[in-house]
């Protein structure tokens, strides 16, 4: 199928697989409309207030429901077994949490290792963790003034609260 048209008449489920790009059972469905700022397909969906107005919703939660229904609770997780953010076939989906999705993840080879200086956010090196653990004598306040760092930073180094895996 080409391009989906931008605007479809009809029922809720007419206008939904109208942006989608059919093919093979086992084949990803991508979503060709509006995308979110993660990549998942955004559709817009009547509200219940009576105004007339849209709420914007993920584009395969809509396609799980319209297949099988809606999830039991909103905790419920729909993840990609083919980690392509624009799939919407529901035989490319499966009900899970964050945990599970992670631990998904991490199983597929996807899950990047962000301890330590991995982490973009990390403020020290291992040196100077290792430093300061080994200072540990000396009094917070001066550990803050040898390296540099504000005291919630020493402290939780100093406790392993941070850090935890050196």
């Amino acid at each position: 199928m080409g391009k989906a048209s931008s605007y479809v008449r009809g029922s809720m489920e007419e206008r939904f697989w109208a942006k989608v790009d059919r093919r093979g059972d086992d084949e990803c469905w991508e979503w060709r409309a509006s995308l979110d700022t993660r990549g998942y397909g955004n559709f817009g969906v009547p509200r219940n207030d009576g105004t007339g107005r849209f709420i914007m919703q993920r584009a395969h939660r809509i396609a799980w429901e319209l297949v099988n229904g809606p999830l039991q609770s909103s905790s419920q997780h729909l993840c990609h077994t083919c980690d392509n953010r624009k799939c919407v076939n529901p035989a490319h989906l499966f009900i899970g949490n964050p945990k599970l999705n992670m631990a998904d993840c991490a199983a597929k080879g996807r899950f990047k290792d962000r301890t330590g200086e991995n982490n973009p956010r990390a403020k020290v090196t291992e040196e100077t963790v290792l430093a300061i653990r080994a200072d540990s004598n000396l009094p917070l306040s001066k550990l803050m003034a040898k390296y540099g760092l504000p005291q919630t930073t020493v402290s939780d180094i100093r406790r392993r609260h941070t850090w935890a895996h050196l």
